[in-house]
């Protein structure tokens, strides 16, 4: 059975939508105006609006329109993805728990939507609680597409012959408490000189800060860290739109690259441009992100780290030790960094994440949503305890 996506022209855009037309040149159809094919597997693709998705007065997917819109696919045998997945955690708040009390009331099947996040720790669908609801949830690899599409359109040269003049690249375009550890620790080790660094907005607790460490950096008061040639100055680098803009010499010119991931899910694997980017223009890295396993999570996609080289225990640690550990992974790499086995998994990781983007999305989401209609009845009727 072949699947349709959909989208509606109550809120039309979404990141699954934009990843997946990128991808493959699959154009979502209209389900306002074009006609449905009953014997196809139909989705429609929708936003799920949050707090933290949502600028309007009113969520657009609340309204009795976009309700009533759902209700009506639904007869028609329709499927529905709320894309989350610009996230890992599900966002449970005001806006999106009134969403569920307003399918609820209108005797929604909650056995017919999926939940898709940025968690790449669960391939596939698995049940999740969600305030008073049971929903399913799946992953969609949205930073894994939207990083190549992004980087595609402005990186034109890969893997130049650059001499590099730091050891190691370490990129925050938003430091907090967890990412400034690493700072500190690079600090405390006598790294931060032979570290390319950027620090452009501050999120950081102000009694956690190191005075010494301030001081030598200069930003008391705060002033954002940036690099030669950022494609702004200032803090409006943090915002959003500026999210996979980078400069590719910094990272050719510094032998490791230490990816600071985005730190906000202790139990979740939120793999991010911060991870796509390296490997993207074929990089030396160690990844710092809060949970285990994201080392572990590249190889289980196909790709290779640097395990069979140096100590990668680090990705089986959680808590502040671990951050000694990485940079002595980080170390251990700087010292073999442009040797034939290292440029070997770095050029085998960018061949595939250019080549193959297409079959790891299919093994990665498309092909589990013909698992939807498989799928055993919820715990919990209707969403609802």
């Amino acid at each position: 059975m072949e699947i349709d996506f959909w989208y509606t022209n109550i809120k039309p855009y979404t990141g699954i939508r934009d990843g997946i037309q990128r991808l493959n040149k699959t154009n979502f159809k209209n389900v306002d105006s074009d006609l449905i094919d009953p014997s196809r597997l139909n989705f429609l693709v929708f936003t799920l609006e949050t707090e933290w998705t949502n600028f309007q007065t009113q969520p657009l997917t609340h309204s009795n329109e976009f309700i009533n819109l759902l209700i009506d696919l639904q007869d028609k045998n329709f499927y529905f993805i709320a894309d989350n997945s610009g996230c890992a955690e599900h966002r449970v708040d005001s806006i999106s728990l009134n969403f569920h009390i307003l399918l609820a009331r209108n005797n929604f099947n909650f056995d017919r939507l999926i939940i898709a996040n940025n968690d790449s720790s669960k391939v596939g669908y698995h049940k999740v609680r969600y305030g008073l609801h049971t929903m399913n949830s799946c992953f969609f690899p949205n930073f894994y597409l939207s990083t190549y599409n992004q980087l595609k359109q402005y990186v034109t040269v890969l893997n130049p012959n650059l001499i590099p003049d730091k050891t190691f690249l370490c990129l925050n375009r938003r430091m907090n408490n967890d990412k400034y550890k690493m700072v500190e620790h690079l600090y405390n080790q006598g790294l931060l000189n032979e570290t390319r660094l950027t620090w452009v907005g501050n999120y950081t607790d102000k009694d956690i800060l190191n005075q010494n460490l301030i001081k030598e950096l200069n930003i008391d008061p705060f002033k954002p860290i940036q690099l030669e040639d950022d494609i702004i100055y200032g803090n409006e680098l943090t915002d959003d739109q500026y999210l996979y803009t980078i400069n590719p010499t910094w990272y050719y010119k510094s032998k490791v690259n230490i990816i600071t991931e985005a730190m906000l899910y202790p139990n979740l694997i939120h793999m991010t441009e911060k991870t796509w980017k390296a490997i993207y223009l074929g990089v030396p890295f160690v990844i710092y992100g809060p949970s285990k396993h994201y080392m572990k999570t590249l190889r289980d996609m196909g790709f290779k780290t640097f395990n069979s080289l140096i100590n990668e225990e680090y990705d089986e640690m959680t808590g502040d030790n671990k951050i000694e550990h990485i940079v002595n992974a980080a170390i251990e790499l700087s010292k073999i960094y442009n040797t034939h086995e290292v440029l070997s998994i770095c050029r085998y990781n960018q061949k595939l994440y250019h080549n193959n983007r297409e079959q790891i999305y299919n093994d990665l989401f498309l092909n589990h949503l013909y698992d939807i209609k498989k799928l055993s009845e919820p715990i919990i009727k209707n969403g609802l305890i």
